[in-house]
């Protein structure tokens, strides 16, 4: 089964109400995600977002960055 980054980030953000830290966040996604993890680094980024306040669990637009790719 996939779990996009979206669904982990909600993951990591109900987490944060358990108390819960970046490592233990991790863990939990390597053992039933296996290579389909979130890495370490991301999921401390999105855990130190969330705990300075951040709602949303879907990724913020960047500039340069296109909303779909169209091809020829």
């Amino acid at each position: 089964m996939e779990v996009t980054h979206v669904e982990q980030g909600t993951y990591i953000k109900i987490t944060i109400l358990y108390r819960k830290n970046e490592m233990e966040c991790h863990n939990e996604f390597v053992e039933a995600l296996l290579n389909n993890a979130l890495l370490y680094c991301t999921v401390a980024r999105w855990v130190g977002k969330f705990q300075q306040g951040r709602v949303s669990t879907s990724d913020e637009q960047r500039s340069g960055r296109p909303l779909s790719v169209s091809t020829s």
